[in-house]
């Protein structure tokens, strides 16, 4: 409980679990209550406590079968504002009644921030302003009349006003942490989403692998750090027989693969990105010309060791055709990839299966 009133809590309540649960402890106050109106012969408060727990019974009924949330919410709402009015006017403002005037202002909000989810429109302001005519109304008739019932004790005036204090105190803490609870964990959610819109819109659905946009969000740093960086192109040999003999389910298969063998062999520092198809870019910064083609020599050796299955049972081998670019001082981005994919086209027409 402290950690939901704090705001802290992992799962917010629902609109129904917080009217079930508001039900039952009204139903329960207000039993209260009329044994204590009851022991101190103040019938006619008895009498509307007792009407109040068979109201708060059959709406925690009706709540239980998803019945009419917005309309039981408004009649609890009504119940306890009549019902406050009527308190105050037979014991007098000064037993503490009036306090669930100032109570209930939240519910409004509350009730707005869940039903308007609901798609249905609810003007909070209706809610405050029924309290504050009440509350006025109250406050007007008390300069005319007294309380038409006493306790008769002092103390007892003033434990029932302490009581009622502090109830009315613990309904708007509930109302508000439930609210705010509610908020915290809908942003938290549209946070997650967000980061997984992000990651997807950065992401190859089928390699997990990088995509474009990354890339371009990679070599931008690199260029406003001033730092070089290389790049290689890799492009797996006669995929389209790989598909037309094997079918496609073996194709993104290999694709995957691939994507293995290329994560496996970069470092932590480098970006692979399906750069389209079966083409593979790694864009490497801080690295040099030789030391990106030996990590496309070592991506070439891994692929050609690497066994394909079908679901036949067979087994084949692929390989792959790479070619290394550097950039140079005044090169634009796609100048180094112009040059790597010309290197790489330079290794197909020279036999395949080679880092050039």
């Amino acid at each position: 409980m402290w950690e939901y009133i704090s705001v802290r809590a992992e799962n917010a309540l629902s609109i129904k679990q917080v009217m079930s649960l508001a039900m039952f402890m009204l139903g329960f106050f207000h039993l209260c209550l009329m044994i204590f109106f009851g022991c101190f012969k103040i019938y006619p408060m008895a009498v509307i406590d007792f009407c109040s727990v068979v109201l708060y019974g059959v709406c925690l009924i009706q709540i239980q079968r998803d019945k009419s949330l917005l309309f039981l919410f408004n009649l609890s709402y009504l119940q306890i504002v009549l019902h406050s009015v009527v308190a105050a006017l037979l014991l007098g403002t000064d037993s503490g009644f009036s306090l669930y005037m100032i109570a209930v202002l939240p519910i409004g909000f509350f009730a707005a921030y869940n039903f308007n989810m609901r798609k249905q429109v609810i003007n909070p302001m209706c809610y405050v302003i029924i309290s504050c005519v009440a509350f006025c109304f109250l406050r007007l008739m008390s300069s005319y009349m007294g309380p038409f019932y006493s306790y008769g004790n002092k103390a007892v005036d003033s434990a029932i006003y302490m009581v009622n204090y502090f109830v009315a105190v613990i309904t708007i803490v509930i109302f508000i942490s439930t609210l705010l609870n509610q908020i915290k964990i809908l942003e938290n959610l549209r946070v997650f989403q967000n980061k997984q819109l992000e990651k997807l819109s950065k992401t190859d659905a089928l390699t997990g692998l990088a995509n474009r946009r990354s890339i371009e969000e990679r070599y931008t740093q690199s260029e406003a750090l001033q730092e070089g960086y290389s790049l290689v192109i890799g492009d797996i040999d006669d995929f389209k027989t790989v598909n037309d003999t094997y079918g496609h389910n073996v194709g993104d298969t290999v694709l995957k693969a691939v994507a293995e063998v290329f994560k496996g062999t970069v470092r932590s520092e480098d970006i692979v990105c399906r750069w389209g198809g079966e083409e593979f870019l790694i864009f490497l910064p801080k690295c040099t010309h030789n030391d990106a083609a030996n990590i496309a020599q070592r991506i070439l050796e891994s692929v050609r060791a690497t066994e394909m299955h079908t679901a036949e049972g067979s087994v084949f081998h692929i390989t792959m055709t790479l070619g290394v670019a550097t950039e140079r001082k005044g090169m634009e981005f796609a100048e180094v990839v112009k040059e790597a994919d010309d290197k790489l086209y330079k290794g197909k027409h020279n036999g395949k299966n080679q880092v050039v």
